[in-house]
């Protein structure tokens, strides 16, 4: 089951800025489809940000230094429930190495280095969103299969 079409991917950053979130119940405890939704979105504001739109108020960036709702789940219900599945480390390190890069970038741009922060965003930020969204699909199938063979 793929959660993120690659038609989504190509259009990373031309989404609009805010959504509301679906809540489903899932065997994981968490929205795989909404999470990966909102990492495409946070992947569009940092090239907003990068192309001048800057934020309205200094609190529109440190929303985005902020704990999203997979790192929480990440840290509690999915490490205890899933993180022995392979998939779950896969999706622990790339979605370590996407905030950790948005943040190198947002750090650029407040350096005023918008070139590096455009190369760095369309480069390694864009090729770990990738990862994310790959991952993300690999734990969701991970889980399923582990739901379905114990059902």
């Amino acid at each position: 089951m793929q959660l993120v079409s690659a038609g989504m991917v190509q259009e990373i950053g031309r989404l609009p800025v805010h959504t509301e979130p679906t809540r489903a119940t899932t065997p994981a405890g968490i929205d795989f489809v909404s999470v990966a939704e909102s990492h495409v979105l946070f992947f569009g504001r940092v090239k907003d940000f990068v192309h001048g739109e800057l934020p309205q108020s200094i609190s529109d960036l440190t929303e985005l230094g902020q704990c999203c709702e997979l790192e929480r789940w990440l840290k509690g219900v999915g490490i205890s429930r899933f993180g022995q599945l392979r998939a779950f480390a896969r999706l622990q390190e790339a979605h370590t190495e996407f905030h950790l890069l948005a943040s190198e970038v947002l750090a650029m741009i407040q350096a005023g280095s918008w070139i590096s922060a455009e190369r760095m965003r369309k480069d390694e930020l864009s090729q770990s969103l990738r990862r994310v969204l790959i991952a993300i699909t690999e734990l969701n199938e991970s889980i399923n299969k582990q739901v379905w063979s114990v059902s």
